[in-house]
Formats: C-alpha cells, structure tokens, sequence
C-alpha cells in the first residue's frame, strides 16, 4: 500500500488565500462585482456630483469588495491562525488507499475517500474539502516533492467531479 506523508504548518498567508478562495466564488462573486462596477459606474456617470455624502457613500461602496471585505478576511485569518490551539503546531497527514489520516501530538483522525466532498487546487494550495465549509489547507509548498504522489491517489480514489482539475 502506497502511503504519503506530509506536515503542514498552517500560516496566516495560507489561512488568509484559503478564505479569499471560499469567498469570491460563484454567484457572490458576480454579485460583489456587479455592485462594484454598478457604484463606480455611477460615479464616473457623475451621480451625486455636487452631493459629497452621496460620492463618499458610492466611494465606500466601491471599495467595499474590493479593499474592506480583503481586510476583514486577512484579519480573521490572523485572528484564526493565532488563536486556534490546533494551528499552533503542525498538522501530520498521511494519505493511503484507505484514506487521509490527520494528526497532530497525541489526536488523530482518519476520513476515508468517500468522506472526500470537493477538491480545489489553486495556484499556491490545494484545498480538500470533507463538506461545503470545512477543508483541509494543503499549502503546495508543504508537499514539495509528494504534489504528484497526493494527485496520483486523487486520480485512483475520487471521481474527476470531486477531485476537479487536480486529477487532470
């Protein structure tokens, strides 16, 4: 049985990419843009010219998905990594025919392929989700030299739906 081992230490920057991920996608995403573009539309259409309250209230609305929502998730991401006892020290991950095992000190648990609701994979992680929120973060800098093994047992063990393009 053919098993990879890998830690992940979860950082801030990979706590922070995980939450912009999760939230700038799908239909809120479409809606954050279009009411971005709807308020800087109407700015450069020259609404509420003559009316500052009007023109601060359609600048703050610009920037709200664009500048203030990014701020508020990286401070959760600070918030989570620096006050979450189980990101303190690294997370153990062993990934076999039977399933992911994680483990950390004394604590463990095992999922098994099944238990595998989504796989996303970005640039700089990829993300194994177990249900619509919760996943676990794979940084890819943490699995340098397995990235190929850790695709190979996604291939072997997760349809092409659930595994996404990181089986591609």
């Amino acid at each position: 049985m053919k098993e990879v081992k890998f830690s992940v230490q979860i950082t801030v920057k990979d706590m922070f990419s995980f939450l912009i991920h999760h939230s700038y996608r799908g239909s809120s995403l479409i809606a954050d843009a279009v009411v971005t573009f709807g308020a800087i539309g109407l700015l450069v259409a020259g609404f509420g010219k003559g009316d500052p309250v009007k023109t601060v209230a359609l600048i703050f609305v610009a920037m709200l998905f664009t500048v203030v929502h990014p701020l508020q998730l990286y401070g959760k991401a600070r918030k989570q990594v620096k006050n979450n006892e189980v990101f303190k020290k690294p997370l153990d991950y062993v990934l076999n025919d039977e399933g992911i095992t994680l483990s950390q000190g004394e604590e463990s648990q095992s999922i098994t392929w099944g238990d595998v609701y989504q796989v996303k994979e970005y640039k700089s992680q990829i993300l194994v989700y177990t249900g619509r929120v919760y996943a676990f973060i794979w940084p890819k800098s943490a699995l340098a030299g397995c990235e190929n093994e850790v695709r190979e047992l996604f291939k072997k063990h997760l349809s092409e739906q659930v595994a996404g393009k990181s089986v591609k």
